[in-house]
Order: C-alpha cells, then structure tokens, then sequence
C-alpha cells in the first residue's frame, strides 16, 4: 500500500493552487503553504506556532473563533464545511477579501483535533461583481436618462418655438422682447443641463462645432469661481490668437468642471488653480509620445496647487471606475473626460508629483474655420423670407402641443400643415393625400420613426422625410437609417434649423 512521507505531503500542499493552512483546536497554526505565502505575505516560519487570529482583522478574528468553538461544542458540520466570504489581514496591515473553507481532519493527532483552511483571494472576483454591479446601474440609469431627456427635450422645443414666434411679434416693445429673451436664455441653459445628464450614459447626441476654447472659458469663467469657492484662487490665462478646435462644446465644458472640481477636493485648505490656453505644433517625434498625428493642436492645461497623486495612482487615473474618492467617487468621471479627448482625436496627459500639485494637459486638433449649412452667418438671421415655401407638410408627433407648435410654424412660412398623432394614422394620410415631406419624431408609441420612415421609404420614395428626437439613437444600421440620422434635429432646436432641413431637403 502507497504511504506519503511528511515531505510528499508538503510537496502536495505546496503545489496547490489555494492556500492551505492547518491548525490545531486551540487555534494554532501547524502549517502554511506556498500559496499562503503567496495570499498573506509571511513565510510559513513566521506563522507556524502562532494563533491563526494575526491573518484575521476584528470582526472577522472573533466571528471566526465563535464558529469554530459553536463545532466543536455541537459538531454541525455545516458551521465550518460551507466556504464563507471573509476580510483576511495580510503582514503589511493591507485587508482584502477572502473565501474561506474549513474542514477537520478525519482523525486526531496526538490527541489534538486539527482543521485545514482552503484560502483564496477573491479581490479581482470582488472588483468584477462591483463592475458588472456599477454597469447594471449605469444601464438603469441609461433608460431612466433616456426618457427623461425625450420628454424634456420636448417640451423645451416647444417653449423655444414659442418663444421665437413671440420675439418676431414683439420686436415693438423692448420690455416684452427683454422678457422673451431670459426665457430663451433659460431654455438654452435646460438644454444643456439636458446633456450633461446624458453624458453620464454615453446617450448624448453628437453636437460637435467649431469653437474657439477662449470664448468657452469667458463664458464659464464666473460659473467655476463659483463653484470653486472662494478658497481657491482661479487665474485664466488665454493664448493671443488660440486657434478653433472641432469638438462637442458640452463635453468640453463637463471636461473642465470635472478636472476643476477634482483640484478643488485636493486642496481642502484652499490653493490655486491654473488654467492656461495656448498653441501648439506637435512635431513628428512629440507626436510619437503622444500618440496623436503630427500637425496643430489647441493645447488647454489645468494645474492645481493640491497633494499630488503617486506613480501608481496616476497609472491608472483615467480607468473607469477607479477612484480616491471611495463610496464617495463614481470613477466615472476622468474616464468620460478621457473618452471624450480620445473621440475629439486629442490626447491627455496628467504630471503629478506628491506635495506640488498635478497638471492635466488636453490636446485637441486645430479645425480651419468653415461655414457650414448647421453653422449660418448671424447676417442671415432676419432673412427668412428665402425659408418661406409652399409644400404639403405632414407632421406626426404623439405629443399634441409639439404637433401644434410646428404646425404654427411651418404654416407661418407658408406651408400646407397636416398632422398625424401615430405612425398608424401618419401611414393612413399618405395614402389619402399627396404630401411632399413628412416631419416625425422618434420615440411614438406604436412605431419609432426609424420604423415609419422605412415603411415610407419603400411605400412612397418620393416623401422627403426629417426626424427629430430628444435624443440620438445609435442602433440604427441601415443605410437609409444612416443618412437620417446624420440629418436628424436634436429637440430643442430653432425655427431657423428646423426650415433650413426642409428647404434643403425639398430642394433634392
């Protein structure tokens, strides 16, 4: 019959993937293997002989002893057979989480009842669970987002459509006119609160424009003193010239209120924060460090006066879901901001050293300025009587007082309006009349708008088609769907967009 020596025995111990540590019933470790090791950092001479309790933190340490007394006053094998989830302690005071397995050994030795403890470390399964649980959330938030957006992008189309008709018939009286303007005013800033919440899913529409980042920061500069405080000094030095740059003004915006509240967290005692404008050629061997082509870039830096970050921290900053913040931080946000950069075709770099503050610097492509047919010269903006048209106009909308407003729009400038509360009664009305251009919304309740506008695509191909939404959507692949949605018009949009779409859309 095959016997094991005591040295086989601690060859197999040692070669198993869990770690393995024996005690006796007083609580003694008898023996530690490589994997333990491994797991807790001592090597086995600096725990055999001691209490297992120097791998435990309280409270784990006394809920340990109480099950393994409670087994041997009872002998229930369930209390020490079934693993459990615990926080162990590793030699450098660090804890983490830890599968823990107990089960005696089926005879005593020299009297002693002994137990053999299967560890594993279970951080990254930990840190998996937390990411799929975080993701999952995010998801709900998505749809929740999502829909609240729709409806709120609705109903500030209306209250900007409105406003406009208003303006034009109120150009009399200043006092009126100054009244319409602080509810544009407003509306502008819905909207763009609008898209910060869909910034948080990644659902925002693409808005991308030419701007110039100068004229970004002397609009928000009053709004990051404020939320700054007035314990951090705030200095904005601007480059002479700065070039345009083409990117999504929004998540710029979100971009540097992130990255300044970051700083303002790092210096609890008050500081001072940098934020600095300039120019920049990026030559072919700077290019190959920063991983972007060589060429023009609009350089934004932000410094802050705060505690610094270390190497590993800084190594892995812009990864989702990582952050200093604890139950305090989503690390959501320099992982958008990242996103953000990247998709813009810029790069971002971050400097840190403990105690004198950190510099994130933003890359972005420098654009030539171009006018284009979603960018208008202002000189146009009295001239409307070239939008002015005689088509028939079907507009469908499950919302009546969306449906109404662009009916009084459109009719204003000369149009032939009908209107359709479905894609069921918008279908029925192409087949009684002859309509040139239908003007629908996405999200209906018993058809999308991508759906109806494949029906009339195929049904009706003459019937020029414009959707608009409170949001783009992006699981559309079709070709047809494609060209729609690059023409789609994000609500709230301005009387002025929504004619120039339909005259250049007529005109083809």
């Amino acid at each position: 019959m095959l016997t094991l020596d005591e040295k086989d025995f601690k060859d197999i111990l040692n070669g198993l993937v869990d770690g393995v540590i024996t005690i006796n019933q007083e609580g003694i470790i008898l023996s530690f293997n490589k994997t333990a090791e491994t797991i807790f950092g001592y090597k086995s001479e600096e725990t055999v002989g001691k209490n297992v309790s120097i791998l435990m933190p309280e409270p784990e340490q006394s809920a340990h002893n109480s099950y393994l007394d409670k087994y041997k006053t009872t002998g229930e094998e369930h209390i020490i057979g079934i693993g459990r989830d615990v926080t162990a302690l590793k030699k450098n005071g660090e804890t983490f989480p830890m599968h823990l397995s107990v089960i005696e050994y089926p005879s005593k030795i020299e009297g002693d009842r002994w137990f053999i403890g299967s560890c594993r470390d279970i951080t990254m399964q930990k840190q998996q669970e937390e990411q799929l649980r975080r993701s999952l959330k995010m998801e709900a938030i998505g749809k929740l987002t999502s829909g609240i957006a729709h409806d709120y992008n609705n109903k500030l189309g209306i209250i900007l459509g409105y406003s406009e008709l208003l303006f034009e018939q109120a150009k009399n009286h200043p006092k009126i006119l100054r009244y319409i303007k602080e509810i544009m005013h407003a509306t502008e800033g819905a909207t763009s609160l609008t898209q910060k919440l869909l910034s948080i899913t990644r659902k925002r529409a693409e808005s991308a424009k030419i701007i110039n980042i100068n004229d970004l920061l002397k609009n928000d500069q009053q709004l990051l003193a404020k939320t700054l405080t007035p314990k951090i000094k705030l200095s904005i030095k601007q480059a002479d010239g700065l070039w345009d740059t083409f990117i999504d003004k929004g998540c710029l915006e979100d971009a540097i209120l992130n990255l300044s509240i970051n700083a303002m967290h790092v210096m609890p005692e008050g500081g001072e924060l940098y934020i600095v404008t300039s120019n920049i050629q990026v030559g072919s061997l700077d290019a190959q460090v920063l991983s972007i082509p060589p060429g023009d870039y609009v350089k934004l830096s932000i410094r802050d006066t705060g505690t610094g970050m270390s190497d590993d921290i800084v190594a892995h900053i812009f990864e989702p879901f990582f952050s200093t913040k604890g139950e305090k931080g989503t690390g959501l946000g320099l992982s958008q901001v990242y996103n953000f950069v990247t998709e813009s075709k810029g790069t971002i770099r971050v400097y840190s050293e403990t105690g004198y503050g950190t510099c994130f610097a933003i890359y972005l492509p420098r654009v030539l300025r171009q006018l284009s047919n979603n960018e208008t010269d202002n000189s146009d903006e009295d001239n409307v009587g070239d939008l002015k048209g005689s088509a028939r106009i079907l507009v469908v909308d499950d919302e009546r007082a969306f449906s109404d407003f662009a009916e009084n729009i459109l009719s204003s400038y000369g149009y032939t309006v009908f209107s359709a509360s479905s894609a069921k009664e918008a279908l029925a009305i192409l087949e009684d009349g002859s309509i040139d251009l239908v003007l629908s919304d996405v999200i209906m309740s018993d058809m999308d708008g991508f759906e109806l506008a494949h029906i009339i695509h195929y049904t009706h191909p003459d019937v020029k088609i414009q959707l608009c939404s409170g949001f783009e959507h992006s699981k559309e692949k079709s070709f047809t769907n494609k060209i729609l949605s690059e023409k789609l018009l994000t609500k709230p949009f301005t009387t002025k967009q929504l004619l120039i779409n339909i005259k250049d859309l007529l005109r083809k």
